[in-house]
């Protein structure tokens, strides 16, 4: 054993060599540190070791597929990540812009994994298999942009701006392979100009962006499904080739715990990868028999590994009841999704898609991958309407399903002249007008894409400095303050995130309840020293009775009026001192006003304040 494994490394070219030393000095400190306590580096070189992991998957892929890149894709690689990086740069870089509610999500778990790791090595491995577990934000992305994050500031910006350098040319890199898979697998003439064109449309698709730019990398999880496409789009299961099966299970594992909602993707993905295989094999009888066989043995190994790794995640998903949880979220439905992607995609960038998809139907050799792209598209879109409507970082899962009907475009016009067209031309055009267009304006439904692509400046932005100033000074553990208001104007991560990385504000305000359904109440109503709510009062859900009842306990002299900030947009944000101790007639008034929503949600509702006045 010994003698094969140093046989085949003698046979790696040095590049390979110096990975895997790497690699193994990397996990050897990262033992010896977490051993012996050293917790500085940890996630640090943690960081490294996940990135050089990444890389060996993206080598093994180019290795087994045999790619080789020529003059034109390395250039193209550089220029498109270039232009990519100037994009990004460019909007973060002296931006006025307060990360609030989901948004900041993705930089408080940055925050959590590396306080975790400071703790030790076993203590982060622990809270992250918990994270994961907890299916809603694990912290498996976190680990990909700390060593590059390690050496900046540690503010939201330098957060973002690690995350672009480090994602960008994995997504790129993975479009890339699948896009050369592609050519081979369908035989595409004119392989670079088809490979250039796909490429830069795709990128300049607004939705690709939108939730990048404010915060939130979900599109990292393209770069696996990428993978997993370019793995899979020419194996059909005629042999279980062990290492691209076990590859297909690590890739589709690591996309699961990106995120949670990736799995409509792959339940969609797999169940139309295996109806096209058996499709493609009807005509031999042995060899669908073989293949059967194969695949169920395939997915068996990968339901065992899933289940094993991933139990209290799949228990989790099953006795959620995220129908009735996430019933603030449907905003119509199917039909009104459908609409809203056509909006996101633009209406003249539609066209290009739709000449695709009948060119899809009319070429014999993409009529099998049309009908499938179809169907998937169709099936991620009802089965995520069951649950809610999809957000703009949602809709990543689509972004697949739209390069196939650009790649037949691309393909119909090469196809009809070895010169460059005219249309190409006019698609280059079109899709980069459509990128600027959600870029430089807003509220448009119908030519171009509703995306925005620009992060808007908070106009009142010294406005809310003042509110946080006084927060920061007066808040503490004996002094904590609770905030009503939770809309997009004026919420409570507009003031708790106003000076990270220093937290005073979010250790001594929560991040509190809004949405029916989802948010139990919240019981610091009744411990916190201040309270804030706004005039006038613009709702979102449920915080309204809450501000119902505490304006009716201002009246009845519990509270006092000890601060006014103007914020100079018409609107005033309010500071309320209690003077009076919390008793049961104020629990009593919030149990009257949200009795309708504990008979829907009593374990949100009245359990929780019952569990409260007991304990007190």
């Amino acid at each position: 054993m010994i003698d094969m494994i140093n046989d085949k490394f003698r046979n790696l070219k040095i590049s390979e060599k110096v990975l895997y030393i790497c690699f193994g000095v990397i996990f050897f400190l990262v033992l010896l540190f977490g051993l012996f306590r050293v917790n500085k580096f940890l996630l640090f070189l943690l960081s490294i070791e996940a990135n050089l992991f990444l890389i060996f998957i993206f080598r093994y892929i180019i290795k087994k597929n045999n790619f080789k890149f020529d003059s034109f894709q390395k250039k193209l690689i550089f220029i498109m990540i270039g232009l990519i990086y100037l994009f990004y740069f460019f909007s973060i870089i002296n931006r006025k812009f307060i990360y609030y509610w989901d948004y900041s999500t993705y930089y408080n778990l940055q925050m959590f994994t590396r306080n975790s790791f400071s703790e030790g090595l076993f203590v982060g491995i622990r809270k992250f298999i918990m994270s994961t577990w907890s299916g809603k934000y694990g912290n498996f992305i976190s680990f990909f942009p700390e060593f590059i994050f390690n050496f900046t500031s540690k503010t939201i910006n330098s957060y973002v701006l690690s995350c672009v350098v480090v994602f960008i040319p994995y997504l790129v890199m993975s479009l890339l392979l699948l896009l050369i898979a592609v050519v081979r697998r369908f035989e595409i003439k004119r392989e670079n100009t088809f490979i250039g064109i796909t490429l830069i449309v795709f990128l300049f698709l607004p939705v690709l962006h939108t939730t990048f730019i404010y915060g939130q990398p979900d599109l990292f999880g393209l770069v696996f499904i990428f993978l997993i496409i370019s793995l899979s789009i020419d194996y059909e299961f005629e042999v279980i080739e062990k290492d691209r099966a076990l590859l297909l299970i690590i890739l589709t594992f690591m996309l699961v715990i990106c995120r949670r909602w990736y799995l409509y993707f792959i339940l969609v993905y797999y169940i139309c990868y295996f109806i096209r295989i058996i499709i493609l094999c009807c005509k031999d009888r042995t060899k669908l028999k073989r293949v059967f066989i194969n695949w169920f043995l395939f997915v068996g190994i990968a339901f065992i590994f899933f289940f094993v790794t991933l139990l209290p995640l799949i228990k989790n998903i099953f006795i959620s009841n995220f129908g009735s949880s996430y019933a603030f979220y449907m905003a119509g439905g199917f039909k009104t999704e459908l609409v809203n992607q056509l909006g996101h995609l633009g209406y003249i960038p539609l066209l290009f898609i739709l000449i695709g998809i009948v060119y899809g139907f009319v070429k014999k050799k993409y009529r099998l991958l049309t009908l499938l792209s179809l169907i998937s598209y169709i099936l991620m879109i009802y089965l995520f309407t069951r649950i809610q409507n999809m957000g703009l970082h949602h809709s990543l899962i689509l972004l697949p399903v739209y390069l196939v009907f650009i790649c037949c475009f691309v393909d119909y016009e090469l196809s009809k002249s070895m010169k460059f067209s005219f249309w190409l031309f006019v698609l280059l055009v079109v899709f980069g007008i459509n990128f600027g267009y959600g870029y430089l304006l807003e509220n448009n439904k119908k030519v171009f894409t509703d995306v925005p692509l620009r992060v808007v400046d908070q106009d009142n932005y010294r406005e809310i400095g003042e509110v946080a100033s006084w927060l920061r000074n007066n808040l503490n553990k004996n002094n904590t303050a609770y905030m009503i208001p939770h809309n997009n104007n004026y919420n409570p991560d507009k003031f708790r995130n106003y000076y990270m990385p220093d937290m005073t504000i979010a250790d001594n305000m929560p991040y509190g309840s809004a949405i029916l359904g989802v948010h139990e109440f919240p019981t610091e109503l009744f411990t916190a020293r201040y309270v804030l709510t706004s005039n006038p009062f613009l709702k979102t859900s449920v915080e309204e009775k809450y501000n119902f009842v505490f304006n009716q306990l201002v009246a009845m002299k519990k509270f006092k009026l000890i601060k006014d900030f103007d914020m100079k947009d018409e609107n005033h944000i309010l500071i309320y001192e209690r003077i009076k101790d919390f008793d049961r007639e104020e629990a009593e008034l919030y149990l009257n006003s949200l009795e309708e929503e504990s008979k829907m949600y009593p374990n949100l509702y009245k359990d929780v304040i019952d569990e409260f006045i007991k304990e007190n």
